[in-house]
């Protein structure tokens, strides 16, 4: 059996069995199995999880009882098989027939006639996934892209019909690959050119000035990224933190910072000098921002495990700058964590809308007056957004907003919102 599709299999199942994320799935996959083709195991395990819905809906026409009556080892590996046989070009209809039968005699024998017999009769019917008709226009899009109907009218009643397929469709599509430059270590250009020695394709981001795209190439390989040169952060997110704009010996708090991503991008506007306290809940989470902050060389920030929603009086009004990157949703990076999608619990929503607004109003509160902060959020629930800001600047009168932006994910960039707000002096 192809050690491919068996590593495909086992981060599979821990994403819908054990609820893991895709990225932890695949790696911790990865380690397990002896691979030929590490970018044939990520496509493959994103892309199916990306069309789990309309792969379960094509299997159902032509399972016997649908598919309440197929256990989860054999829907994952027809969810495989089907996708293969469908979106996979490099991968010969027959062939993925074979490499599913052959995944099933190893993890689930009794299942191979079944298994042969669903994929050769959806093969002899087209190889298309079609979507059910329907005159809905909101589950034609729950169908279309995969993406679970009560998400699909959540979304519409913020932004309308006319919005709702543009934001889906971006949500969908696989995200562009940015990372950031050290600027302690060295400039945008000196690093292009050594990228392009190496023979990735890559160019300057015209959105963030420390940004460059990767277009093709296995960049977390590089002597570049083990030296501390770059780090990977979203377009999106990156902005966030040039919009705080820190400076040189300013004191400031990320209240909600793992895995360090914006903590670090801090440091290095900062170019080292200054203070950062980095926060987290998580104590084994904390050590994430130690280890980043090591490899890219930096020595201005001093990490704390605490719990962001409960107010600490002696940090009352000691910091020049504070990022409230608050826990969300995440339903701005659907595109990049295709599993987010298939998890939302619309019912938890008001609970988490609670710990946001606690987080940005200890935030607040631990600003010195004049200082500024940043909330974000990578979400477009307008409901953790700009509902949240709305509620601190209602509850304290001395609380401006500077500039927001939400932006929506199109042209392959994450759904993110940011907000700065300035604490005026006493009112």
């Amino acid at each position: 059996m192809n050690k491919d599709w068996h590593a495909v299999y086992d981060a599979l199942h821990r994403v819908y069995s054990d609820n893991s994320y895709s990225n932890l799935a695949i790696n911790e996959a990865l380690r397990e199995h002896n691979v030929s083709s590490q970018g044939f195991v990520r496509v493959m395990v994103k892309g199916v999880i990306r069309d789990t819905i309309l792969l379960d809906y094509n299997i159902g026409r032509f399972a016997k009882n649908g598919i309440k009556g197929i256990n989860n080892k054999n829907l994952i590996i027809l969810r495989m098989g089907m996708y293969a046989i469908s979106k996979m070009k490099s991968v010969p209809a027959y062939a993925a027939v074979n490499e599913a039968v052959s995944l099933a005699g190893k993890v689930s024998p009794g299942a191979k006639g079944f298994i042969n017999g669903l994929l050769r009769a959806f093969e002899r019917d087209g190889s298309s996934l079609i979507t059910p008709d329907t005159s809905d226009i909101l589950e034609e899009l729950s169908y279309k892209y995969s993406f679970p109907y009560h998400l699909v009218r959540f979304l519409a009643k913020q932004y309308g019909e006319n919005e709702i397929e543009g934001i889906i469709n971006g949500l969908y599509e696989i995200p562009e690959l940015n990372i950031r430059v050290n600027s302690i270590m060295c400039e945008r250009k000196e690093l292009l050119h050594r990228l392009n020695d190496r023979g990735l394709r890559v160019h300057e981001n015209p959105l963030a000035k420390n940004g460059i795209i990767i277009e093709d190439g296995a960049i977390l390989s590089t002597p570049e990224y083990s030296s501390g040169m770059f780090t990977v952060q979203s377009t999106s997110s990156l902005r966030s933190v040039e919009l705080l704009n820190p400076h040189s010996g300013d004191k400031v708090l990320d209240i909600c910072a793992a895995p360090g991503g914006k903590t670090s991008a801090i440091a290095e506007l900062m170019k080292d000098s200054g203070e950062i306290i980095a926060c987290d809940i998580h104590e084994h989470r904390v050590e994430l921002i130690k280890e980043l902050s090591s490899r890219l060389g930096l020595s201005c920030i001093e990490t704390i495990t605490m719990d962001a929603t409960r107010y600490d009086d002696m940090l009352a009004e000691k910091f020049d700058k504070v990022l409230a990157d608050v826990p969300c949703s995440g339903l701005g990076v659907i595109a990049g964590k295709p599993e987010l999608k298939l998890r939302v619990d619309l019912n938890a929503f008001p609970g988490l809308y609670e710990i946001q607004y606690s987080i940005l109003r200890n935030a607040f509160m631990y600003l010195k007056y004049g200082g500024e902060l940043v909330y974000s959020t990578c979400t477009i629930n307008k409901r953790e957004n700009e509902q949240i800001v709305s509620r601190l600047c209602n509850s304290f009168e001395n609380a401006s907003i500077v500039e927001y932006n939400s932006i929506l994910p199109y042209n392959k960039q994450v759904g993110f919102y940011y907000c700065k707000i300035s604490k005026c002096n006493n009112l």
